[in-house]
């Protein structure tokens, strides 16, 4: 019986898809919280930034869909043991919860749009410079759910990023490298 070896990296497609989302949401979550939050609705910046977010957001649920659907397809390397049980266990939950959290930030996200008929606002604010966004959006459940869902997104991020840190400069096991979109000078 012939005997299947793991790849030693992550497909590439995956690697792309991995760090075109994350600097996707990064971008998003920074548009969000510290461009959009503080202006004002009738400045037209924050209609741009407005914009801006709702692109990132568009491809976050595109490349987001892609990945759900590819993941399945390509070989992955073998699990890494980080010798934290707990931590070990929750790693495959926790791949699923960013694609989860991802979808249902955009979700919100495009029914606040949606609600607040943004998609009709923003060009004619940014192009004519005339009108203005609703002033508060506090109003609305999905509103806070979008806040709520950005706010644990980053925290998961965070920990994600620490881990990632973790096992390259604590357990210097190669794991970053597998997701790595390029590699190292070769050994030898």
């Amino acid at each position: 019986m012939k005997r299947i070896s793991l790849p030693q990296r992550y497909h590439v497609s995956l690697r792309i898809l991995h760090w075109a989302i994350a600097a996707l949401i990064l971008t998003a979550l920074i548009l969000g919280t510290f461009v959009m939050a503080p202006a004002k609705p009738d400045d037209p910046a924050k209609a741009f930034a407005l914009l801006k977010h709702m692109l990132a957001g568009s491809l976050i649920l595109i490349l987001t869909l892609i990945r759900i659907f590819v993941r399945p397809k390509t070989r992955r390397p073998a699990p890494v043991l980080s010798g934290i049980a707990a931590a070990d266990r929750m790693i495959p939950l926790v791949h699923r919860i960013f694609d989860i959290m991802a979808l249902v930030m955009v979700g919100s996200g495009i029914a606040l749009a949606t609600l607040n008929h943004l998609h009709e606002l923003v060009p004619g604010i940014i192009f004519s410079g005339q009108g203005h966004l609703p002033a508060d959006y506090s109003g609305h459940p999905i509103h806070l759910l979008h806040i709520w869902i950005a706010r644990l997104l980053a925290a998961i991020v965070a920990l994600h990023v620490a881990g990632a840190l973790y096992h390259h400069f604590i357990l210097r096991d190669g794991l970053f490298g597998r997701m790595a979109l390029v590699t190292g000078r070769p050994k030898g």
